[in-house]
């Protein structure tokens, strides 16, 4: 009987590692595609002035709108 408990003990937590390093190995992959498609859009805007100087002024409205937003409360 405490043999069999071992046992279930052994396969219930190898199942659960076997699951938390599959959750891992998938956020990781996500991670990767998204910091490579950050990194194409970024290369994008740094490659084109125009398009560099109306990012810059979208994300001043956004700044500033936040520290609107953070002083008003």
């Amino acid at each position: 009987m405490k043999e069999e408990i071992n046992q279930l003990i052994i396969q219930n937590l190898s199942d659960d590692i076997g699951m938390k390093a599959s959750d891992a190995a998938t956020y990781k992959a996500l991670y990767e595609i998204t910091q490579k498609q950050l990194n194409e859009i970024l290369n994008l805007i740094e490659s084109d002035e125009e398009l560099k100087a109306k990012f810059e002024q979208v994300k001043g409205k956004m700044t500033n709108g936040n520290q609107q937003l953070h002083t008003s409360n």
